[in-house]
């Protein structure tokens, strides 16, 4: 076998395909399957200098009756080369990225960008852009050989190759929700994304060799976390494979540093060092789900009291999920079956079955976790900010020297987290720039209080 790599122009090749110079053999290759949407997208992408796989023609020489004939059949490329002819012969215009926004799918930045031949077919291309189109060159390789056995296993060695999966798809997809997901769910090969403890060690999934399938959770936890807090946690949305997808698309300009990403982090974070110790049945996708969005349920308004209780109400959750399996088949299946099991098997990724099994879920961890609500009171008014202010006689409870009101602050004494009241007796009068962060300089705040050092107001509020 020999072989020639070259490139050809886009016009050279519509004119052999015209002369039946360039056609494939149907006896072993498929007939056309991309889409429109995909020739046109194929096309848009040679317009804008993106590179494309190379293509192999078998090139072919044949005499007979003192005639020769030359020709060149396609071992691979027939649907790149069908949606440059289609295009080239003026059969469907171009997408428009921003007219046809719905089926083409463009990016953000795409549809910010100018675009010549948006909704365009050849014809109404400017003489000089369509000269440039058919003077693209594309990379060729020219095989010859005498056997055609052998180009028929060149063939399928080539077609040997795993197609890109769905998720492996959005891996490449621009933007910062695909770099998160990547990070979340893991792609070990490259050092910057390990993948999330999450799903590494409490879901025991392996990112390194499962072909996406650890980032493809990830982006349905993402997604239901997302969709939830946008719609006020009013309904649970489909996280089919198309779904993922279109989630991509319509947040091609989401913020990896944002509230959404940081709060999917810490929550998995939580969720991760409670069940550290857990070593039942490895965990389903399922459980991921109804673990977040419950943490997520009680996240803003109930103190973290729940977390150390979650180990033993998640442990009685599973034992009621085995039993419930048990009891599949027979005449009368217990509630762990009927309200949830059942609904984890066929179409277990439409909104309405997931909500189905996350109202059992609630009903059954609630009552084992026992939240405690925050106080519904989080801000301290204009009359209590006074008293406080006063009653220290203006002064800082931590640095003790003077405050002036316009760089006055409250602090709660026990934090409001971790379910401390908005009251008199659990306030403190500090500077904006001494205002405690984080929970180790709350809890040293929090200390001398303890000891004594500065009373509380509840101690001398009576003297005013």
């Amino acid at each position: 076998m020999k072989f020639e790599p070259k490139t050809m122009k886009v016009g050279d090749l519509i004119d052999l395909r015209k002369a039946g110079m360039l056609h494939v053999n149907q006896e072993y290759q498929r007939g056309q399957v991309w889409s429109r949407v995909q020739q046109q997208k194929l096309v848009d992408s040679l317009l804008r200098g993106y590179p494309i796989p190379l293509l192999y023609f078998h090139f072919k020489k044949q005499e007979a009756a003192g005639l020769t004939s030359q020709r060149y059949e396609v071992i691979d490329g027939q649907q790149r080369l069908d949606a440059i002819y289609h295009f080239g012969e003026g059969a469907w215009p171009l997408l428009d990225p921003v007219g046809d926004d719905k089926k083409a799918k463009f990016p953000k930045f795409l549809k910010e960008q100018p675009c010549a031949w948006g909704g365009k077919s050849i014809s109404d291309l400017s003489e000089v852009m369509r000269q440039d189109f058919l003077d693209i060159e594309l990379p060729v390789a020219i095989v010859e050989s005498e056997q055609e056995n052998e180009v028929r296993d060149l063939f399928v060695r080539l077609q040997s190759g795993l197609p890109l999966n769905a998720q492996e798809t959005r891996d490449s997809w621009p933007g910062e929700f695909t770099d998160f997901i990547l990070w979340l769910g893991g792609k070990p090969i490259i050092p910057r994304y390990p993948g999330h403890k999450f799903f590494r060690h409490t879901l025991r999934m392996k990112p390194d060799g499962d072909r996406g399938s650890t980032r493809q959770l990830a982006a349905q936890l993402s997604l239901i976390q997302i969709y939830r807090r946008e719609n006020k946690y009013r309904e649970f949305p489909d996280i089919s494979s198309q779904a993922v997808t279109d989630f991509y698309y319509q947040h091609v300009d989401f913020d990896k540093n944002g509230e959404d990403a940081r709060r999917l982090v810490q929550i998995l974070d939580v969720i991760s060092d409670a069940l550290a110790g857990w070593s039942g049945p490895k965990l389903h996708g399922h459980d991921a789900i109804h673990l977040i969005a419950l943490a997520d349920d009680l996240w803003d308004d109930y103190t973290p009291s729940w977390r150390e209780k979650l180990p033993e109400a998640f442990d009685n959750f599973q034992k009621g999920l085995i039993e419930g399996k048990k009891s599949k088949d027979s005449p009368s299946p217990n509630e762990y079956w009927s309200r949830y099991g059942q609904w984890t098997r066929t179409n277990s990724d439409k909104g309405e079955r997931i909500e189905i099994r996350h109202k059992f879920y609630m009903e059954k961890m609630l009552p084992w976790l026992n939240p405690q609500p925050k106080d519904s009171k989080r801000v301290y008014g204009d009359l209590d900010r006074a008293l406080i202010y006063y009653s220290r006689n203006r002064q800082c409870d931590h640095c003790e020297s003077k405050v002036l009101w316009q760089d006055a602050e409250i602090h709660h004494i026990e934090p409001h987290y971790q379910g401390g009241l908005t009251t008199l007796g659990n306030a403190a009068l500090v500077h904006k720039q001494c205002h405690p962060k984080g929970a180790k300089a709350e809890a040293e705040f929090a200390a001398k209080f303890e000891k004594g050092k500065t009373p509380k107001l509840g101690e001398v509020i009576l003297d005013l």
